[in-house]
């Protein structure tokens, strides 16, 4: 075991040829979680931490093998090395990749030096952990680019979630609590198939969770696995809802939580997305967030409460929101993304923030 604490179970160093360009390529695994460090040849000192996005339990190293690599040369090819954690474990996991993520930037230190600068970001859920990590850590590192987060408290997002499927299953389903109790999940077909018999209603649920009427199958089904998991695996919902009040879907708001099915968060539960993580707003880095216009699992609102958090705590100076005029959870190109780390890079060195864009 080093000073860290840690234990190394294997690493692997090899040169291999990327886009023209000869990199190290460092593998292997801590405590648990793989990992995985790119060091260009012409590398300026610079570091980039990556954090990947959610991924479903039961489907381990899919993210890990494509996206993380595919995002590798946006840095590398600057110069910066690139590293990034699979996570030990798998889910809505934003304190074990908080945890992971640290142990690796450790590692890179301990093992190729502390780097000259150093910046964190990730897509989805590598946008929140990217943002709890610079809250955290603000000594280890010069800046934050969170991709596609969830820039409000974690557990409103679980809520969110609940709040969802417990209006879908009144509004279109048996109101029996199956897509929240049951182990088995409902398929995004099926979904879709309560959603057609009830046109009008469906484009009110649309309206009311800012989410269009062709995206809502998929949508219900993905905080469907959510919610399924973080129960499983936390022993109990991270949310409740006996004092929410529900409106906005027509003539039914006159009965609509008289019959709505009630739940109540598990205390153990509702407290790990409590800790992991509520925004301070407290930064002492620039951090520059990034969001599609439209984004149907994570809706860009949500970037409003960071930027409100960040002016009651007079760090708005620290911050900076841009907005690209594509559709989709995390559609940006590589252009785009690179465009911003380099405005990003631009505000670390000479202390200009950049202008917000609009879409």
């Amino acid at each position: 075991m080093n000073k860290f604490g840690t234990f190394f179970l294997f690493s692997l160093i090899l040169w291999i040829p990327v886009t023209g360009l000869s990199q190290s390529f460092d593998m292997g695994e801590i405590n648990g979680a793989k990992y995985k460090i790119y060091i260009p040849k012409n590398w300026n000192g610079g570091l980039v931490m990556y954090a990947h996005g959610y991924e479903e339990i039961g489907e381990e190293g899919e993210v890990f093998e494509e996206i993380v690599d595919d995002f590798m040369e946006i840095f590398t090819s600057k110069g910066y090395a690139y590293a990034a954690s699979n996570y030990k474990k798998q889910g809505f996991i934003v304190k074990e990749g908080i945890d992971d993520t640290e142990a690796l930037r450790a590692y890179f230190e301990q093992t190729y030096g502390r780097p000259d600068l150093c910046i964190i970001t990730g897509h989805s859920m590598g946008g929140i952990i990217s943002l709890a990590t610079i809250e955290k850590y603000p000594e280890l590192y010069d800046g934050a680019l969170p991709l596609c987060g969830w820039l409000a408290p974690v557990y409103s997002l679980t809520k969110h979630s609940l709040d969802m499927l417990v209006s879908y299953d009144y509004l279109f389903g048996k109101n029996d609590g199956r897509i929240i109790d049951d182990e088995e999940f409902i398929e995004p077909e099926d979904i879709q198939f309560q959603l057609d018999k009830k046109p009008e209603l469906a484009a009110l649920f649309s309206a009311n969770y800012k989410v269009r009427v062709d995206d809502l199958a998929e949508v219900v089904g993905f905080h469907q696995i959510v919610i399924k998991e973080s129960v499983n695996w936390l022993g109990g919902l991270p949310s409740g809802n006996l004092q929410t009040i529900y409106s906005g879907f027509g003539d039914t708001d006159k009965e609509i939580n008289k019959k709505i099915r009630r739940y109540k968060a598990q205390k153990n539960a509702q407290e790990y997305y409590i800790q992991n993580y509520t925004p301070t707003g407290e930064l002492r880095d620039p951090v520059l967030a990034l969001h599609t216009a439209y984004d149907e699992i994570l809706p860009v609102f949500n970037y409003e409460y960071y930027d409100q958090l960040t002016k009651l705590n007079y760090t708005n100076d620290l911050y900076s929101q841009q907005y690209v005029l594509t559709e989709g959870h995390c559609e940006f190109s590589t252009e785009e993304v690179a465009n911003v780390f380099d405005q990003l890079l631009a505000w670390i060195k000479t202390g200009i923030k950049p202008i917000r864009s609009n879409p």
